[in-house]
């Protein structure tokens, strides 16, 4: 029987596929029911919403991408000429469509003739399409860590070196000093009675611990089967965020973390890891480092991956804070394996300082803000969010990163939005709100300094839709290869069921569970094949995080990630025009009807 639309369920392993570097989840395991949603016969949009919907094509899409990931703008990087290029060439798009401007009131024109003019004119303020923020960028860093022993008025202390001994990365100069404390893999398990905190008092203190779990190579560990190895092993791109030792360390007042490779054999000495990965013979191989840039002003919401300090050390460096105790990281382990038995102890007298010095410098950029306001005296001081991250990684080595899919393609999203909001004749009872982040690279900054500094109320913000990465699709060798890899089988009927070039897997917040209904809905009139994934917290470390993290309701429009991905070969000629075109106009039609409801 056909029928218009058609939700099938289909496997967990999608809620994680394919999620950006940066990654914060703890996703909600849904019963299997109408996830996969895919639509046999595309409808006409409803006429109120029309001629914006009509607006939105993957020509334009397709027009607007190519000046944004140009080798004129050298790539987009934060506070770089090219940015700015960028920034200024969304901002007159905005003003051309009617946009009203939302960032930082402008400096006014000072001249001898203002004297002249009436008071109330010279008072008078406009504001422009930046929002204006100061960032630190850091341009060299240089450390030392010294281990002291103190028995008595006995003094025993070794210098060891940054980048060859430890590697330790803090913004700023600053020092970190405190006792130590072994607590072997640093693990809590009741199930188990395995408890390596048991009597011990790490409150302000550095807890040295090995990476993984107990018995890693031994399949019958108990740490490597059911829930426990889902626990200690979760996907590669999700463990710096959800990492339950860490979490385990800060619950009990660590200052930082030791951290030992428990196979240095297999993952590395911490002296290989400022060694150069193994490179892919297909694409280049490209000098210099990235940069590093913080922001500076006010509190800004804190993320995941900056929660606890951690210090990775070789294994002599090891040896040597444990030899004052007369132990060594092998024996140690040793023991803890042969019956799964705690060892841990605090190292009596011990103490390591952790001391950094850095050189910056202040580097100024901006957020791009417009707005359409609402059509309702009541509600159009509520506002629903359309962003995208406008900056990329800039240029080394004399590669251009031009950063098409990435994100471009979210960025060109956010414009076609704004263009059909201000083309469409109806206009929505809420105000909307289009913003182009500046350095999401960098750690999520421009939308973390809006969250702190908002143009519109953030009790007042019902929703944040963001775009990033709409533009490529997925394979369904590349579908079975991701399921395989999470343990699964896709079902073959399931498969069949899918376009592959319209497939994309949004993820919502799970506070506000209708707007699956409402993209659902709305993919009636768009045709795309979706797996529509609720999250309690905000997955793919992209720019609605900070909204989730101030509980603001969130849509995740992502799509497929390739070998592309932050890679100079990131570039126009691949994205399709196709997958951005219907994107963009599920988009436009859930942010409207968020702002009518």
């Amino acid at each position: 029987m056909k029928r218009n639309f058609i939700c099938i369920g289909l496997i967990s392993w999608l809620a994680f596929s394919f999620l950006p570097a940066q990654q914060t989840s703890t996703q909600e395991k849904e019963e299997p029911a109408s996830n996969l949603c895919i639509v046999d016969e595309v409808k006409p949009p409803r006429e109120e919403v029309k001629e914006g919907f009509d607006s939105i094509t993957g020509n334009d899409a397709i027009a607007y991408l190519r000046f944004l990931s140009s080798d004129l703008l050298m790539g987009r990087d934060t506070a770089k000429p090219g940015y700015a290029i960028a920034a200024e060439y969304v901002a007159s798009m905005f003003e051309l469509w009617g946009i009203k401007p939302a960032g930082d009131f402008l400096q006014p024109t000072r001249s001898r003739w203002m004297r002249f003019q009436p008071e109330t004119q010279q008072k008078e303020r406009k504001r422009g399409y930046f929002q204006n923020i100061v960032f630190r960028e850091w341009l060299s860093t240089e450390g030392k860590a010294v281990v002291e022993r103190h028995q008595g008025r006995q003094k025993k202390s070794q210098t060891f070196d940054l980048d060859q001994d430890y590697y330790f990365s803090l913004n700023g100069s600053q020092t970190l000093s405190a006792p130590v404390v072994f607590v072997g893999y640093g693990i809590q398990e009741s199930s188990l009675k395995f408890d390596e905190y048991k009597n011990l008092d790490v409150e302000g203190k550095f807890v040295m611990m090995l990476s993984e779990t107990p018995r890693a190579d031994d399949p019958d560990s108990p740490f490597n089967k059911g829930e426990l190895k889902d626990k200690y092993n979760p996907p590669r791109q999700m463990r710096r965020m959800t990492d339950p030792k860490t979490k385990l360390a800060i619950e009990m007042g660590a200052e930082a973390i030791i951290l030992v490779e428990n196979r240095p054999e297999k993952n590395g000495d911490i002296p290989a890891a400022k060694l150069p990965r193994p490179q892919n013979d297909e694409q280049p191989i490209i000098p210099g480092e990235r940069r590093r840039i913080s922001l500076i002003q006010g509190k800004t919401i804190p993320m995941p991956w900056e929660t606890l300090p951690t210090c990775r050390v070789s294994r002599e460096m090891a040896d040597t804070i444990l030899g004052y105790s007369g132990k060594d990281v092998d024996s140690m382990k040793a023991k803890i394996e042969k019956d799964l038995e705690p060892q841990s102890f605090e190292l009596d007298g011990v103490t390591l300082t952790l001391a950094q010095t850095a050189e910056s410098k202040l580097v100024r950029c901006h957020n791009v803000l417009g707005y359409i306001e609402g059509s309702d005296p009541e509600l159009k001081d509520e506002v629903i969010v359309i962003g995208a991250h406008l900056d990329h990684l800039g240029h080394r080595g004399g590669y251009i990163y031009n950063g098409a899919d990435d994100n471009g393609s979210g960025s060109v999203g956010v414009m076609e939005c704004a263009e059909a909001f201000s083309l469409n004749p109806v206009k929505p009872k809420r105000s909307i709100l289009f913003a182009l982040w500046t350095g999401e690279e960098k750690g999520l900054l421009g939308s973390r300094y809006y969250v702190n500094h908002p143009f519109f109320p953030l009790e007042k913000t019902v929703t944040c839709l963001n775009l990033d990465m709409i533009s490529r699709t997925y394979t369904k060798q590349r579908l079975k290869m991701m399921a395989n890899m999470f343990g699964e089988e896709i079902p073959k009927e399931a498969i069949e069921k899918i376009d592959i070039k319209r497939f994309v897997r949004p993820s919502f917040s799970a506070q506000m569970p209708e707007l699956g209904e409402i993209i659902r809905a709305n993919n009636q009139y768009v045709g795309l094949s979706m797996f529509l994934s609720k999250s309690e917290s905000a997955t793919g470390g992209s720019d609605h995080a900070p909204f989730a993290f101030t509980e603001r309701p969130w849509v995740f429009f992502f799509a497929a990630m390739t070998s592309d991905y932050h890679q100079p070969s990131d570039s126009v000629e691949k994205v399709s025009s196709s997958l951005m075109e219907r994107i963009i106009r599920i988009t436009y039609l859930t942010a409207f009807e968020l702002a009518n409801r």
